[in-house]
């Protein structure tokens, strides 16, 4: 008996148990920018799951990245600064590289679930309203989380 071969779309999103969980990615990306990128990274990684994404691998290493990598930053400023290569100014404009990598991951994120998006909703996909818990997470969320308490380098992460 010959393999039938499956037909299937590359951005076509996969079913998913979560799918009725599912927002439109600007919620997730506009709680980002308002209410720090822990709560922002957490909901792009479940938005990815709950839209079945077919790139959901791509967008958990974006998240990956940009947890991993604002740390990366703040300690190679402060290494420079301690070698000397950069002085205690110049290291506040260093600095804006760790805006840099949120804010840039978070548009690449942005544009990657926005694609699934369409096609996810254009097929019937209701999706959640978000607003709600973007206005919690930034009034309240940031609020209770106190990130003065935490550690630098997991600051630089979460904030």
């Amino acid at each position: 008996m010959a393999e039938r071969a499956l037909y299937r779309l590359p951005d076509e999103p996969l079913p998913s148990g979560l799918s009725r969980y599912a927002t439109d990615p600007l919620w997730p990306l506009l709680t980002l920018m308002l209410a720090g990128g822990g709560f922002g990274l957490a909901w792009f990684a479940f938005n990815s799951a709950a839209l079945g994404s077919p790139t959901r691998m791509r967008e958990w290493g974006c998240v990956a990245l940009s947890l991993l990598g604002a740390p990366v930053l703040v300690i190679a400023v402060t290494v420079a600064v301690g070698a000397g290569w950069l002085t205690p100014a110049a290291a506040q404009y260093a600095l804006l590289s760790v805006l840099l990598l949120k804010v840039a991951v978070a548009y690449a994120l942005y544009l990657m679930q926005q694609r699934t998006f369409d096609i996810w909703e254009h097929y019937g996909g209701e999706p959640r309203n978000g607003m709600p818990l973007t206005i919690l997470l930034a009034v309240v969320g940031r609020g209770a989380l106190d990130l003065s308490a935490l550690p630098p380098l997991l600051r630089a992460a979460l904030q």
